[in-house]
């Protein structure tokens, strides 16, 4: 199955970009996030880069869940896949792959787009793949705002004009 979403954010995608690898989320906790649904709290890579083969971790509420990038290719374009975690639906994914692409619209001006691709597996596992539909799909909502918070802070310090020496 697959969820596929995009956002216009008003920012370039140098200010944008960052955050996919170092984020730490808002507090705020989304209706679904209170029913157990596993919320984002902040990622980072784990070699302290972003690359080819390098494992990004996302922490959430309920665990961690480590990703290996498959396609890096900066303010352009992230891939990864999941290869472990300690969540509590972790043994309900067969397979779970995220890919972010952005695409300059203007000066500051960008296309988010963020395909994830999974399959479910085990017993029940149409109505597992429902479910992780709906997670995912609102951790596309949550994560979405929260990076055109951040790209937008980032941006906001790059133009603050220099205190005179």
């Amino acid at each position: 199955m697959q969820i596929h979403s995009h956002w216009i954010f008003e920012s370039a995608p140098h200010h944008i970009w960052p955050h996919f690898l170092h984020a730490k989320m808002d507090n705020s906790k989304p209706l679904l996030f209170r029913f157990g649904i596993p919320k984002p709290v902040s990622c980072k890579v784990l070699e302290g880069y972003g690359a080819t083969g390098n494992t990004r971790q996302c922490t959430t509420d309920r665990g961690t869940i480590d990703q290996r990038i498959l396609d890096y290719v900066p303010d352009r374009k992230l891939r990864y896949r999941m290869v472990g975690s300690t969540v509590w639906c972790k043994d309900w994914i067969g397979n779970l792959e995220d890919e972010f692409t952005l695409v300059p619209m203007g000066p500051n001006m960008t296309r988010v787009e963020r395909r994830s691709e999974f399959v479910a597996k085990g017993w029940l596992a149409p109505v597992k793949q429902l479910a992780l539909w709906i997670a995912l799909k609102q951790a596309h909502r949550y994560a979405s705002k929260n990076w055109r918070r951040l790209s937008s802070e980032t941006q906001s310090t790059d133009q603050t004009p220099e205190a005179p020496q």
